[in-house]
């Protein structure tokens, strides 16, 4: 359900990054009729409810979200230009969660009305697929060894800075190496917040609200996150925080010419392909 309701928004780290990924954001509501049929044992009746709501809310984020991905993407890029701060991380955590906030709680909306309608065996289905997605992520990552792990962890981590920069020296990996170790229980604790946030919603579909009642409802499990999460979870995520800020302005003091070039370039083209993907709405 939340892969769902978040379909749209899976590629939001990288949001619009080439003219493949154009195509792909053209065939979003595919994604998600993907999702929803993998989620969700839905009837006919409420395939049909939830086809034009797809549509409605592709329609939406089209026009209300890619101009503000672009704005903040052009933003960033300039900042990078000139060297990057704590500050300019901050800003730019702040803005990628509060869109991705927004986003949830719209897919929340606009999706309340189907699953209103969910039947007692539709959501013990819905309960029993998050129940095997969660035993596998389990046994792939967190029972594995505390050194395949954290290799696990630190490649994905690594991965990441290479899209925007390219090859990385040592001293930079090892850089990112320290920081991937010291926030290792940050891992544990988000895959307890997303069986919290699984079931609270399966508790929400259980009571069978109606749509007035369950929108808000599912709408809040997104943009009010913190409600079910625990001190602990606050603190070392703000710990996190703070750290990343720390982390990416000690990365920007050894960017080399090309890299930093390379990383504004990258933040341009993202840039240009949302606000490419938002004039499309115009054109159709």
């Amino acid at each position: 359900m939340r892969r769902f309701l978040l379909a749209f928004v899976a590629a939001i780290p990288l949001l619009v990054s080439c003219s493949v990924t154009r195509v792909g954001y053209d065939n979003a509501d595919t994604v998600v009729r993907f999702w929803a049929s993998h989620y969700l044992d839905l009837d006919s009746a409420q395939r049909d409810d939830l086809e034009p709501r797809i549509a409605s809310f592709h329609r939406w984020h089209r026009s209300s979200e890619l101009p503000v991905y672009a704005a903040l993407l052009y933003g960033a890029s300039q900042r990078a230009a000139r060297g990057i701060t704590a500050e300019d991380v901050a800003w730019g955590i702040s803005n990628v969660r509060a869109r991705a906030r927004r986003f949830g709680a719209k897919a929340a909306e606009e999706a309340a009305p189907v699953l209103a309608t969910l039947a007692p065996a539709q959501i013990a289905s819905l309960e029993h697929k998050f129940a095997e997605d969660n035993e596998k992520y389990a046994r792939d990552l967190l029972s594995a060894d505390d050194g395949k792990r954290r290799r696990a962890q630190l490649k994905r981590a690594l991965g990441r800075f290479r899209d925007f920069a390219g090859d990385l020296t040592p001293e930079q990996e090892a850089r990112i190496e320290r920081f991937v170790v010291a926030h290792e229980r940050l891992v544990v604790l988000r895959f307890e917040d997303r069986l919290h946030w699984q079931h609270d919603l399966i508790a929400l579909l259980r009571e069978h609200h109606g749509t007035k009642e369950l929108a808000p409802r599912l709408a809040n499990l997104f943009a009010r996150p913190e409600l079910r999460r625990s001190e602990e979870f606050i603190g070392e995520e703000r710990r996190w925080d703070e750290d990343f800020g720390q982390l990416i302005v000690d990365l920007d003091h050894t960017l080399s010419a090309r890299q930093r070039e390379s990383v504004v370039k990258r933040l341009l083209k993202y840039a240009e392909d949302a606000e490419a993907l938002a004039a499309k709405k115009a054109a159709a």
